[in-house]
């Protein structure tokens, strides 16, 4: 079962490892937000996340200030693998797997990753998740209004 605690301590433990992997290139930092959806074909939550959640998200005013990526496979275990991921994100992946939560949880799903200023800034895993925590922090983070 996934806590608020643990989500927490598990965002704070990917920021603190993402220096270590990658640094932030100018145009990321200067650069609207970047959520990344990672789901896969077979996850009953994933296709309600794309059949009901993810359509309101790209209606909302918040969608045209994230740059929103989608990391989308046959199964959960290919989540895990860097070829099921664009070059240019595979350092999310890196830093996921070295860190508590991706330890923990692996390839659970729907996850999402929050990137601001080239750093992971938080993870959530579950439409759940999405609803009481990504979303509002979106929210927060662009200035918007649902």
């Amino acid at each position: 079962m996934l806590t608020r605690r643990k989500l927490v301590a598990g965002g704070s433990t990917l920021a603190a490892v993402v220096p270590f992997v990658r640094a932030a290139s100018a145009q990321q930092a200067a650069g609207k937000p970047i959520l990344i959806f990672a789901g896969d074909e077979t996850s009953e939550a994933c296709k309600v996340w794309r059949t009901q959640w993810e359509p309101l998200f790209k209606q909302a005013p918040v969608f045209q200030k994230v740059d929103y990526r989608v990391v989308f496979t046959p199964t959960s275990a290919l989540l895990l693998k860097p070829a099921s991921w664009p070059s240019d994100l595979r350092w999310v992946l890196d830093a996921f797997l070295m860190s508590q939560v991706g330890v923990e949880q692996g390839a659970e799903t729907p996850r999402f990753f929050l990137i601001q200023g080239g750093q992971i800034t938080m993870t959530a895993v579950g439409n759940n998740s999405w609803r009481d925590i990504m979303w509002p922090t979106l929210l927060d983070v662009t200035n918007s209004q649902p």
